[in-house]
């Protein structure tokens, strides 16, 4: 028997088109998965499940109007909703009603898909965790700060969901609850109705359990046409393992994990190599934090001097931090950023993605921090796409993977890597 809620939306889109399912069937199975699980694992801050599935019946009555028609869809809380509340991870906003959708959630409107409800961020998508478990072991956390999006589409409550990435905000959380995470060239999706932090670093993308279901929302999302199959039946992918400048700030299982893809991919055809980081690439990670805190000071100093009380010492830090950084030091950072942009660009003249780790290693003990960016901070800055996999499990029984870099601009091109590479890891299972 099918498990409706263990497939991944490109399989429900085509199984509701078919008449295999319904929608109303896919949205009853999600939601008795969260019925049964989300006062555990605390995915969501909203759900109107009443609602849902009057959507899901009405889908049901309907001819298929888009690419997604019938599968559930659940949304970041940062991310504004006409029809439900968007709090942004803080109880400043407990109340706020938007009065439109954002754009993105509106082109999932369009495409015929579901809103399940909206998951829990950290505060203003920062470092102060929300209530949400690790799936794989609620001691855990489930990382941040795309926390709640993670942690469903992981236990099987949502088949897709919105996050956003300033820092390692899609990466590391699919990282740790054993998922698949989207961050696509910075300013590839229209983020207006989405809560800012740091603009030129805030990016949206999507977490789910297959690889498949990005391209699917990369034509959602931007209007081009569906990828087509087959991208790598004339010649095998370039996948360049680069270890980059925090190797040894990794646990050994990390390190074991990026030298186990290395080897699935090469024993099945890829042409593989190793490069080294550029020397400058070692102060990218200093000039991501510079950036971050000053645009995140400057974009909430109102909200900041104005509630000062209301929001947390993780998050004053953050602006503090921000005002103390001179205007000439934010213009060097980006002037390192724009200095690296080539060198990163270089990186990629005879490969199509570099293959690096996507977290230090398992999900850390605790639920008052949601880990360490430290993994996806370089890449962040350089705006370049990247795809997170899961790849077998750790010591203590919690989830692996690696991240896949590919070339500023080159989504379409990383998502066919991404692909190849996550069918080769699931054959060698």
């Amino acid at each position: 028997m099918v498990e409706l809620n263990r497939q991944s939306a490109s399989a429900l889109a085509r199984m509701i088109r078919a008449g295999e399912t319904t929608a109303s069937a896919v949205m009853g199975a999600h939601l008795d998965r969260i019925a049964a699980r989300e006062a555990e694992v605390g995915a969501f801050v909203y759900l109107d499940t009443e609602r849902a599935m009057e959507l899901a019946e009405a889908a049901d009555r309907q001819p298929a109007r888009g690419l997604l028609h019938g599968v559930p869809f659940a949304i970041k809380d940062i991310i504004d909703t006409q029809d439900m509340p968007t709090a942004c991870g803080s109880d400043l906003f407990a109340h706020r009603r938007p009065t439109r959708d954002a754009a993105c959630v509106r082109k999932m409107l369009d495409a015929g898909a579901i809103p399940l409800g909206k998951t829990v961020t950290t505060e203003f998508a920062y470092f102060r965790p929300g209530k949400t478990a690790n799936p794989h072991n609620l001691g855990h956390t489930p990382g941040g700060s795309s926390s709640g999006s993670a942690a469903a589409v992981a236990d099987g409550m949502a088949p897709l969901a919105f996050g956003t990435q300033t820092a390692a905000s899609l990466i590391r959380p699919a990282a740790f609850c054993g998922v698949c995470a989207f961050k696509p060239t910075t300013d590839t999706f229209d983020v207006s109705g989405v809560l800012p932090l740091a603009p030129s670093l805030d990016t949206l993308g999507f977490l789910a359990r297959q690889p498949d279901d990005f391209g699917l929302a990369y034509a959602v999302m931007t209007g081009s046409p569906l990828p087509a199959p087959g991208a790598f039946a004339d010649r095998k992918p370039r996948i360049r393992l680069m270890r980059g400048p925090h190797w040894q700030e990794g646990s050994p299982e990390m390190r074991e994990v990026v030298a186990r893809a290395m080897r699935i991919l090469s024993e099945h055809g890829a042409e593989t190599g190793e490069v080294d980081h550029p020397p400058l690439f070692r102060e990218l990670t200093d000039a991501q934090k510079a950036v971050m805190a000053y645009e995140a000071a400057s974009t909430h100093a109102r909200l900041y001097d104005e509630n000062r009380a209301g929001v947390s010492d993780q998050f004053a830090e953050l602006v503090e931090a921000g005002r103390r950084i001179t205007t000439e030091q934010y213009r060097a950072a980006l002037d390192m950023r724009d200095r690296a942009k080539p060198l990163a660009e270089a990186l990629f003249a005879d490969c199509d993605a570099l293959l690096m780790a996507s977290a230090p290693g398992e999900a850390p003990q605790g639920l008052g921090s949601t880990g360490d960016p430290l993994f996806s901070r370089m890449w962040t800055l350089l705006q370049l796409p990247a795809v997170a996999l899961p790849l077998g499990t750790g010591p203590q029984g919690l989830p692996l993977g690696i991240q896949l870099v590919g070339r500023r601009g080159g989504d379409e091109r990383l998502l066919a890597v991404a692909q190849w590479a996550h069918d080769r890891f699931a054959a060698s299972a």
